[in-house]
């Protein structure tokens, strides 16, 4: 785990422009901002180890595990594509680097075969079965020294700074 102090510097910095140029108040919005940016940078390293020693990261669990969730344990990479919030070419990345460690199979419609669906492979159900233990564990040390309430506060923080994003 990182020195919770490797933000410190760039903190210090804000403080001493918004000193100079008196304007604390959008400082404080800057620094809250790269804050983001540098826990969601920790924050996806942190969430793509456990995978990295499978050839995989976070998106690939990710789109692995929605393909499991699925009626009949597949999707249309479109789907995929809506699920993940991100590009078709993307999406077809991740379903590439699924198929080539036999997690998932492209398999045609039966009733439309111009249709292809990305289907879980046994390989890719034995594997989502086996890490979603480790995985909620995982997480879980991520918040390890946050009481329930601030985690769901946090949710709450998040979901709204989202809302006024999109």
């Amino acid at each position: 785990m990182s020195d919770p102090s490797s933000f410190d510097a760039f903190e210090q910095a804000m403080q001493g422009l918004s000193h100079r140029l008196s304007s604390r108040g959008t400082m404080r919005e800057a620094v809250i901002a790269r804050l983001f940016q540098h826990t969601g940078a920790r924050l996806n390293d942190y969430l793509d180890a456990p995978f990295k020693p499978h050839g995989l990261n976070a998106t690939s669990w990710t789109s692995l595990v929605v393909i499991y969730a699925s009626k009949d344990r597949r999707l249309k990479p479109s789907e995929l594509s809506v699920f993940m919030n991100s590009s078709r070419m993307n999406s077809t990345r991740v379903a590439r680097q699924l198929e080539r460690h036999g997690l998932t199979r492209r398999v045609a419609d039966q009733t439309d075969g111009r249709q292809l669906f990305l289907e879980i492979t046994r390989k890719g159900i034995a594997f989502v079965e086996n890490q979603l233990p480790l995985r909620r564990r995982h997480l879980e040390q991520a918040f390890d020294g946050f009481a329930p309430e601030e985690v769901d506060q946090l949710q709450r923080l998040l979901r709204k700074l989202l809302t006024n994003l999109e």
